[in-house]
């Protein structure tokens, strides 16, 4: 090897050194800046409760919370969200049933909180799968279609999830079927 292969040897080793030094600082500062906050995971959707020994099926909404990071979360309100702009709803989801989880609850590591919203609770208005659809619909007939799970957390943190389409679609039967039996 002469002497001008080994500088250059020489001058490309040193830029790669360089380029290490970079990747592994950027790499440490951004799981440092990662460590700090709260990851969770976040389904909203329609499920189907079987009760061992009981004949019938209770359709409810379960929101269902996983926290994936390694800090603790406490998840202080959950709600819901539709529509844009000036059009924006909010509303609160309050839980209660003996099955579901209750907000305040705090998740370690890897763990869940299940809430549970029962579909009907005394067969009126006042079921949830009426009440919330039309709540939706208010603004603009389009208001399921957006629909967002909310959850805030005690550090400010909030995050948004998309409704599954089953239970967009659930709203969506119990919007029309509630829209037909007025009409008769």
């Amino acid at each position: 090897m002469d002497n001008d292969s080994l500088q250059l040897w020489n001058v490309i080793g040193t830029w790669l050194a360089s380029i290490g030094t970079i990747g592994a600082v950027i790499t440490s500062l951004w799981l440092a800046n990662r460590q700090g906050k709260i990851h969770l995971g976040i389904v909203a959707g329609h499920r189907q409760l079987v009760t061992r020994g009981s004949t019938t099926v209770t359709d409810l909404c379960m929101i269902k919370i996983v926290n994936k990071g390694t800090r603790p979360a406490k998840i202080t309100g959950i709600g819901w969200e539709s529509g844009r702009f000036k059009k924006k709803i909010h509303l609160i989801q309050m839980f209660g049933t003996p099955d579901s989880d209750n907000v305040p609850k705090t998740l370690q590591e890897g763990e869940e909180g299940a809430f549970l919203v029962p579909f009907h609770l005394d067969n009126t208005d006042k079921d949830w799968i009426i009440s919330l659809p039309k709540e939706l619909t208010k603004n603009s007939e389009r208001g399921i279609n957006g629909l967002k799970v909310c959850v805030s957390t005690s550090v400010g943190q909030s995050f948004k999830v998309k409704a599954e389409k089953g239970l967009k679609d659930k709203l969506r039967e119990s919007l029309k079927a509630s829209k037909a039996l007025k009409r008769n």
